[in-house]
C-alpha cells in the first residue's frame, strides 16, 4: 500500500486536508494510505523510514519558516526516490525555486483559490499519481531495482539469477546477475513483497526460476545457468515441483 504524507502546521487546514486525502483515497479506490498528518517536519522524517516510493502533500511555510517545506522536499528527493510531491501554499513566488532546485513537484496547489479548489486539486492529484505508480509498477516488473547508500542501480529481471542472505552479514543480501554480483542493505522479506515473480526456495534465497537449470529433486538442489546452486526447504520442494511441472506442459 502507497503511504501518503501531510506536513501542514495550521491545525484547522491540517484536518481539512487529511479529510479531502482520505475521500480522495477513496473516491479513487487507490491502494493508498494516509499515514501520517503532522506540523513538525521532524515527526514526518521520524515516520517516514525511506520508502521507495511515497506521495507528500507539503506546506511551504512552517513556523514562520518560510522554506521549511521546500527545504524538506528537497531531503525527500534524496531520501524517496520515487517521491511524488505536492506543495499546498500561499507562496506562489516559491514555485520558480522549485524549478531551480529540480524539485519538480507533481503541483503547486495555491491556498488563496479557496477551500473547494485545494479540494478539486487534491483529489486530481491522488487519481495522477495512482496512475504514474500503476505504470512505474508495470514496467519495473522487468527491472530489479535497489541502492546503495544515496546511489540507485537496476539489473533487468531476466538477468537475475539469485539473492541470498547470510548469519554473518544480517541486513544485507547479495544480488547474483548474469556477469554482475552486489551487495546492499535489505531484507528478503521486502523484496519479495515487491517482485512476486522471485521465488522463495529457502528462507536465506529467492531465485528467478527462469535461469535455473537442473532441479535435484532427492537432494533438493536448484542449478543455475552459472553454475550456481541453492538448497530448496523440503516444504518448499513440493511447491517447486509444481511449478517446473506447469512450465513444460
Amino acid at each position: 500500500m502507497l503511504p501518503v504524507y501531510l506536513l501542514e502546521d495550521d491545525d484547522v487546514q491540517r484536518k481539512n486536508y487529511s479529510e479531502f486525502i482520505n475521500n480522495s483515497i477513496m473516491i479513487n479506490d487507490a491502494d493508498m494510505e494516509l499515514k501520517l498528518a503532522t506540523a513538525r517536519t521532524e515527526e514526518l522524517f521520524n515516520t517516514c523510514v525511506s520508502p521507495e516510493k511515497a506521495i507528500f502533500f507539503l506546506d511551504m511555510e512552517i513556523d514562520n519558516n518560510n522554506t521549511a517545506g521546500l527545504e524538506a522536499a528537497e531531503r525527500i528527493k534524496k531520501e524517496v526516490p520515487l517521491a511524488q510531491i505536492i506543495f499546498i501554499t500561499t507562496h506562489d513566488e516559491l514555485s520558480l525555486v522549485t524549478l531551480e532546485r529540480r524539485i519538480a513537484p507533481m503541483d503547486y496547489i495555491l491556498k488563496n483559490k479557496g477551500i473547494d479548489s485545494i479540494k478539486k486539486s487534491i483529489n486530481n492529484d491522488i487519481a495522477l499519481a495512482q496512475n504514474y505508480f500503476e505504470k512505474f509498477a508495470h514496467h519495473s516488473q522487468n527491472l530489479f531495482n535497489y541502492r546503495i547508500g544515496s546511489r540507485f542501480f537496476n539489473v533487468l529481471m531476466d538477468d537475475v539469477i539469485m539473492l541470498f542472505t547470510e548469519k554473518a552479514a544480517p541486513g544485507q543480501v547479495t544480488l547474483v546477475a548474469k556477469n554482475q554480483r552486489s551487495s546492499f542493505s535489505g531484507s528478503l522479506n521486502s523484496i519479495e513483497s515487491v517482485y512476486p515473480n522471485l521465488f522463495r526456495c529457502d528462507r536465506s534465497y529467492l531465485v528467478n526460476l527462469e535461469n535455473a537449470q537442473t532441479y535435484d529433486g532427492k537432494n533438493r538442489i536448484l542449478t543455475f545457468i552459472d553454475n550456481s546452486t541453492c538448497k530448496v526447504s523440503f516444504r518448499k520442494g513440493r511447491e517447486l515441483l509444481g511449478i517446473l511441472e506447469d512450465k513444460d506442459n
